[in-house]
């Protein structure tokens, strides 16, 4: 169950208590002590004074006085003295136990007659004390002392005296000592308890609040959080042990994220393998297709191409003659889809060479411009004079750049913009192809290089360009990707890499 007060509070309530019961313990204890020492005194002082006033009495210079009048003359000097030594009550007897003289409070006896009847042939005097010992001084009465002694006067006894004497004197000492002993008590328990906070403060509070503001950062997953080394043992001890597992989960932590990594790379791969799979399956669907198209095509179509120009060198008429080359160009159409799906489903092997990509690019946007390929659009270009040398085929860069910049002009409306631009990045020319269109969809973005998929209206594109050319840039060892955002146009990235100074 938590408690309601912290460990401050449970240190103070602790100290103070210990504290208070060793100190009133120890307090009570001397107090007794003092007590039964200051009543044995005070004690002893009236025996020695009732003594001395017999003695007085029974003194050779009153000569051959008669028993009662040394017995007046006893009297006489009770009576003198002074109140602070005066018995509170006392009786004065002959031998006979006749009373002489005597003084009383009221509603008090006579006396003790067995006492006197003792101390008459006794030597000394008999004493009873009346004092009565409590826990707390005004617990008890103020006590008295009842002291029984013979007068003698040359062996001869003249007679008795009682006296009952107050011991009050004692019980106002006592609570003096018992004022003085509280204060004491209060003030060194107060500088025991303040030195012993502060102690427990610096050696057990405060390292134990820095080790919870600790264990909360390592909770916020700081694991950079180290305590000092410092204090008692146990205390260094635990802050050791705390750094000990903060290092431990350090390292767990960057096991578990080097793992995380390796796992999330391993995802990557498998994503991309199961693309190149997936790449693999059409590549080998479309090889099928092409082959069988090429087989079953490709004959009557080089038949048919040769009987139109067969009719087209005998024709006169222009409007046929129109007529036969339209029919050429469509047969042409058809011949160049079946030399793509050739060429996508089982490439030829062709030889590479180093190619300037600065070069290239000027040839592939002048063919184009030349071509009047742009319409109404700016085309805008940045690159440097020079750039570092590229390794692949001149003529397949320049069918990726041709491709690139075309699907660039069909994103854009008549009056849009088209930017071609390339720089060195590291060790890769980075050729940039960005248009300001209506941008791609991320949806589209994952399916933008499967082949046969498009965007385009129907006739207007097969969904071939963009599959060949990210075989052509992987094949060349390079990157094809895309940046773009639905509503803010797109960008094609070419990044590949420049031949190193080893390579001839």
């Amino acid at each position: 169950m938590k408690k309601s007060i912290g460990l401050y509070g449970e240190v103070i309530a602790t100290l103070v208590f210990l504290l208070g019961a060793a100190l009133l313990l120890g307090g009570f204890l001397l107090l007794r002590l003092s007590e039964q020492q200051l009543l044995d005194q005070r004690v002893g002082g009236i025996i020695a004074q009732v003594r001395l006033m017999t003695r007085s009495v029974a003194g050779t210079e009153y000569g051959e006085d008669d028993d009662l009048t040394r017995l007046a003359r006893f009297s006489r000097l009770v009576r003198d003295l002074p109140s602070d030594q005066s018995p509170l009550s006392w009786t004065l007897t002959d031998s006979k136990l006749k009373v002489v003289a005597t003084r009383r409070l009221q509603g008090e006896s006579i006396g003790n007659a067995s006492d006197l009847q003792a101390v008459l042939t006794a030597s000394e005097p008999l004493v009873r004390v009346d004092y009565r010992v409590g826990w707390l001084p005004w617990d008890a009465d103020e006590g008295s002392l009842l002291i029984s002694q013979a007068i003698r006067s040359g062996g001869k006894v003249l007679g008795g005296w009682q006296a009952r004497f107050s011991l009050a004197d004692v019980r106002l000492q006592i609570l003096a000592a018992y004022r003085l002993t509280l204060l004491y008590i209060l003030l060194y328990g107060t500088v025991l308890v303040g030195f012993g906070v502060l102690l427990l403060s610096l050696n057990v509070v405060q390292p134990i609040r820095r080790l919870r503001q600790a264990t909360q950062a390592i909770a916020e997953g700081d694991l950079e959080t180290q305590l000092p080394i410092a204090g008692p043992r146990e205390i260094s001890d635990l802050s050791g042990a705390f750094n000990t597992m903060a290092d431990a989960l350090r390292v767990s932590r960057g096991e578990t994220e080097a793992h995380i990594n390796q796992l999330s790379q391993a995802n990557d791969d498998l994503k991309r393998t199961q693309e190149e799979l997936i790449r693999s399956a059409k590549m080998a669907s479309v090889g099928h297709l092409a082959a069988g198209m090429a087989h079953e095509i490709g004959n009557p179509l080089g038949a048919v191409v040769g009987y139109l120009e067969l009719l087209k060198s005998r024709c006169d008429d222009s409007d046929q003659r129109d007529l036969l080359v339209r029919s050429l160009e469509e047969l042409g159409r058809v011949d160049h889809l079946v030399r793509d799906l050739l060429d996508y489903a089982a490439p030829a092997e062709e030889q590479t060479e180093l190619v300037e990509p600065g070069k290239v690019l000027e040839e592939a946007l002048g063919m184009l411009i030349h071509q009047g390929a742009f319409g109404f659009r700016t085309v805008r270009k940045d690159w440097p004079d020079r750039l570092p040398p590229v390794r692949m085929v001149r003529h397949k860069l320049v069918q990726v750049l041709v491709n690139l910049l075309l699907n660039a002009r069909d994103a854009t409306a008549e009056e849009g913009t088209v930017q071609l631009s390339a720089a060195l990045e590291g060790s890769e020319v980075v050729i940039r192809v960005a248009d300001n269109g209506s941008g791609i969809s991320g949806e589209v973005q994952r399916q933008l290089f499967d082949p046969f998929f498009t965007t385009k209206a129907p006739g207007k594109g097969r969904g071939l360009g963009l599959a060949v050319a990210l075989r052509i840039v992987e094949e060349a060892g390079g990157k094809l990707l895309v940046e773009s955002t639905a509503g803010s146009g797109s960008v094609f990235i070419l990044r590949l890499p420049v031949v190193g100074e080893e390579e001839p």
